[in-house]
Order: C-alpha cells, then structure tokens, then sequence
C-alpha cells in the first residue's frame, strides 16, 4: 500500500480540491508518481463529468485511472452523501470504496483522498468523513477559511479528528474570496493568529487568492502548487515520520 494525505475541510467551500489538485502537483514535482481519490462526490452534472473535482483532481496529478475508480460515487444532488445516495436510489458499499482505495494505492508512490464536506458529514446511517478517514488509515491535512468564523470550525475540525485519534498534518488556511477591506484583513490576521497559537498543530497560508479559479481551474492550482505554503507542505508530507519509511525506492525530498 502506498502512503497517502486524506485532505478534508472545516466545511464545504473552503477550497479542498485546490488545496488537494495543488498537493498533488507539488509532490509530482518531488517526483513521486501521485494517485487521486474522491470517494464520494455530490452535485455533480451528469451532462458535465469533466468539470468534476474527481476529474479536475484526475487532470492535475496526471492520473490514468478511470474516473469511476477515483471516484466510485458521484450523484447530480448537491446535498449530504447520505440525502444524494437515497435520491439516486443508490447504496454507498464500504467494501467498493476499500476497494478502489487499495488498487489505486497499488499504482502510485503516494495518494491525494479529498473528502465531502466536513469531517461530521454523514455517508450512511452511522458512519461519516471520519469513519472514512480511518478506515483508509491516513493522516488528515485539514483546509479551512482565513477570514471570519475559519477560528471556530477550525477548532471544531481538530478536535472532532482528535477523538477518532486521527494524526493531523498541518491546518491549511485558504482564501476563497479576497480581503480587500481593512475589516476583511483585520479579521483574517485574527483568524491566523489566534489559531497559530491555539490549533496546536502546523498552520500554514493564507493562501494567495486565485481569482482564475473558476475559468481555469487548473492553471489556478499549478500556481497555488509553487506557493511557499504548498511546498513547505509537500516537503512535510513527504518526510513524515509516519510514511517516509515506505518510501525507500525514492531520495529523501528534503
């Protein structure tokens, strides 16, 4: 099995298939042949597959797998996994998803998983992101918001993952819209600072806005990969302690 990052949110919208698209450019560029996964996947238009994050995620890391492989579920609701599967008459199988996981990692040197939503989503009466988390036995990378409210959900997130004793690789803080106003930066430097001090694991960014993301998603990440926070990221992830020792056929990124 290839070690891998298991990149999740403090809610939706906050920039998780950048942030994942970003990570796996950045450790391509480290020279490991990267593998992508977006188990399951909401909202997406059968008409238009290829503006999926499971296929814009595919496109970045230069993935050949199939798109049904990287992502075995995707429903056109853009609802919770659990409300989208019982409209698509559809049952989510663990098994399918262990699956998948385990051919994908049997291909590549490392694998990007982007999950759905937050870490409390539901997938199925009695499970969520996190039971999928652990189930895939990874650390998490966590995104989160710069601005107003990033402190709380934070907080919220690290602790919901330190329950299920979840290791934690670093909180990434991204911008999703800019802060031109002086309130907007105000509140973005009391949201990094304070959780600097508080989140008790690495916090890195904010990352640079990327005005182009919605025209062109991919020259957005292949610019977000160079960012200082992304490479310092990479170069995290790929000497972890946890993983590095599963690498041996590669030199040390450092």
């Amino acid at each position: 099995m290839s070690p891998g990052i298991f990149v999740t949110g403090t809610d939706t919208g906050v920039g998780k298939t950048v942030v994942s698209a970003a990570l796996s450019i950045a450790l391509s560029r480290l020279g490991f042949r990267v593998g992508v996964m977006k188990p399951i996947e909401t909202g997406v238009l059968p008409a238009r597959p290829s503006q999926s994050d499971a296929a814009r995620l595919r496109q970045a890391a230069g993935c050949q797998a199939p798109l049904d492989a990287i992502s075995p579920y995707r429903f056109p609701l853009p609802v919770a996994p659990i409300t989208a599967a019982k409209q698509a008459g559809r049952t989510i199988s663990l098994t399918l998803l262990d699956r998948r996981y385990r051919q994908l990692a049997q291909q590549h040197d490392w694998m990007v998983v982007e999950g759905v939503g937050g870490v409390l989503v539901p997938i199925k009466a009695n499970m969520d992101v996190t039971d999928l988390i652990s189930r895939f036995n990874l650390p998490a990378v966590i995104v989160g918001r710069s601005g107003l409210g990033g402190i709380n959900h934070a907080r919220l997130t690290i602790e919901a993952l330190r329950q299920r004793e979840i290791p934690i690789i670093a909180l990434v803080l991204n911008r999703p819209r800019p802060a031109r106003l002086p309130i907007e930066r105000a509140q973005e430097h009391s949201t990094v600072e304070v959780l600097g001090r508080l989140a008790s694991v690495p916090v890195l960014g904010p990352l640079p806005h990327q005005p182009t993301l919605r025209r062109d998603f991919q020259r957005a990440a292949s610019r977000l990969a160079r960012s200082p926070a992304m490479t310092h990221l990479a170069l995290m992830i790929a000497s972890d302690e946890r993983t590095a020792g599963r690498l041996s056929s590669h030199p040390s990124p450092s």
